[in-house]
């Protein structure tokens, strides 16, 4: 018996009937996929032509394909609002399989980076750097790198790893249900988040809106150069993330029957977590805490078309990205006022947060 064995394609001997069952099974996830394919393509292009210059859909469009006729439309497009929208779908993406992967490793439906203090431990890293840097080693070269996006990078990357290191051990101590993990997360979302009131309290004019920046997050800051970056990450990432959806599907099923079925849970279950935690860090440091994306893609997708991992992981990057963009869309344009997306997340997420736990206390409280 093998991990593959655990969606196995009906055999004979109702061959037929059994066939278009399993056909329909796939037909439907993979029309949800390109549903959603064609859904993150068009809000994209409406959303690249909305705002004070308006740019139509199909002009949108002919620019995307290199058509710079109409120079000011180009530089708009090009300079100003495409970078939003690539973010916007990277960051998505990433925070969602970043869940995506967490709660299947740690067979957690709350599990996510922003539940489980890892964004805000990002955030945390962030600040450490950038106050380092100034009142450390002001004046040198180590100051120019800490300040830059690599040196925010890597502190933002270092502390995530020491969350997912408490979480990981202090779950292993009392894990008596799935909810002691989240549990463990919002204890550390209050260190973390008190380490960050410590640094604004401590910090100058300059360094005190740099820390702010991360506790509000926003795409609309992010540069190209920043955004190759976590494209590179992303996509190696993914690559790894896809090859393992087998083992994921496994450890759905418990750690016992996947190590039966050849699955090394540790090491599968320690390298996912590392490997959604650096995404998750180079997403946060670049645009800031986006709460509960990573909790509400995944858990959308799973309600729509099931469990399985070979189509949960990329409907899931598909659906964070859309869900951050008409976020973004409606920051920026519902209220009259710039809000930075972040905070639309949140208000969309806690409710939902809420519903889910209750529903994993119930679930935990009937008798089997």
């Amino acid at each position: 018996m093998t991990v593959k064995d655990l969606h196995p394609k009906p055999a004979a001997p109702a061959t037929k009937e059994s066939a278009v069952q399993y056909d329909r099974y796939l037909h439907k996830k993979v029309l949800f996929i390109a549903f959603l394919l064609i859904a993150v393509f068009v809000v994209s292009v409406v959303y690249i032509g909305y705002g004070d210059y308006h740019i139509s859909f199909i002009d949108v469009i002919k620019i995307l394909l290199g058509d710079n006729s109409d120079t000011r439309a180009y530089a708009a497009v090009w300079q100003m609002r495409l970078p939003d929208i690539v973010t916007a779908i990277l960051v998505g993406g990433a925070l969602a399989i970043s869940g995506a992967v967490m709660q299947s490793v740690l067979r957690n439906p709350l599990a996510s980076p922003y539940t489980l203090g890892i964004s805000n431990a990002a955030a945390f890293g962030a600040a450490f750097a950038i106050m380092i840097s100034v009142t450390i080693f002001s004046g040198t070269v180590v100051e120019d790198f800490f300040s830059g996006p690599y040196g925010v990078s890597i502190g933002a990357f270092i502390w995530s790893m020491i969350a997912v290191f408490i979480v990981i051990s202090l779950s292993k101590i009392a894990y008596s249900t799935p909810e002691s993990v989240v549990l463990v997360g919002i204890a550390l979302n209050a260190i973390f988040l008190a380490g960050l009131s410590a640094f604004q309290f401590f910090a100058d004019e300059s360094q005190l809106s740099d820390i702010v920046f991360w506790q509000f997050g926003d795409i609309s800051k992010s540069e190209w150069t920043e955004l190759a970056v976590l494209f590179a990450v992303f996509a190696i990432v993914t690559i790894y993330f896809l090859y393992k959806r087998w083992d994921y599907n496994a450890m759905d099923s418990g750690d016992e029957i996947a190590e039966s079925l050849g699955t090394n849970t540790k090491s599968t279950r320690m390298v996912g977590m590392v490997l959604a935690t650096l995404i998750t860090a180079v997403a946060v440091s670049i645009v800031g805490i986006i709460g509960f994306v990573g909790l509400l893609a995944p858990h959308m997708t799973k309600k729509l078309i099931g469990n399985d991992n070979r189509y949960v992981l990329p409907a899931s990057i598909l659906l964070g990205a859309l869900i951050l963009l008409i976020s973004d869309f409606v920051g920026k344009w519902a209220f009259g006022v710039g809000i930075p997306v972040g905070i639309i997340t949140s208000l969309i997420g806690g409710p939902v947060f809420i519903a889910i736990y209750i529903k994993s206390v119930k679930r935990a409280a009937t008798p089997q």
